[in-house]
């Protein structure tokens, strides 16, 4: 696995082919995530305010982590998006992209890490897997995305 930080345009396709593989988003959520991507290839990381990290295997993108600084913080940063190619689940890659995120935020001198998740059943193993990275539940908003559908915020200190 060869994880870099500098988008190519190819990236675009892959990352919404990665986001659509995994059956977790709503269809209005994959373009919003192709923004974030559009944005920090055409004005770069600092302009945009988006970090991406892309996993790699033989050349081909098989997962990928957005995030970046929280407008108006001191030492806050959020992570916006992490996904992993649906044929790619289960090797690790999530968890090496956690620790790659948490190390290059602490490089940045950011203390916290803030992560907005769906409380949809379908989002019980992401739930479980931040959990395991050792964030925790730090509030729940009721019907945030849908009825029925909070948002589950969690905090990762670093």
């Amino acid at each position: 696995m060869h994880f870099r930080n500098i988008l190519k345009e190819s990236d675009i396709k892959a990352i919404e082919d990665i986001l659509i593989s995994s059956g977790f988003f709503y269809d209005f959520e994959v373009p919003v995530a192709l923004e974030t991507v559009r944005d920090n290839f055409e004005k770069g990381e600092e302009a945009s305010g988006y970090i991406f990290i892309i996993a790699e295997e033989d050349g081909i993108p098989v997962a990928f982590a957005c995030y970046g600084k929280s407008p108006c913080t001191v030492e806050s940063f959020d992570l916006y998006w992490i996904a992993v190619h649906e044929n790619q689940k289960a090797k690790g890659i999530g968890k090496q992209l956690m620790g790659l995120i948490e190390a290059d935020i602490v490089k940045r001198k950011g203390k916290n890490i803030w992560i907005d998740t769906s409380s949809r059943a379908l989002y019980e193993p992401t739930r479980q897997f931040y959990l395991k990275q050792g964030c925790e539940i730090v509030a729940e908003l009721p019907d945030f995305y849908a009825m029925g559908d909070s948002k589950v915020v969690f905090l990762k200190k670093v």
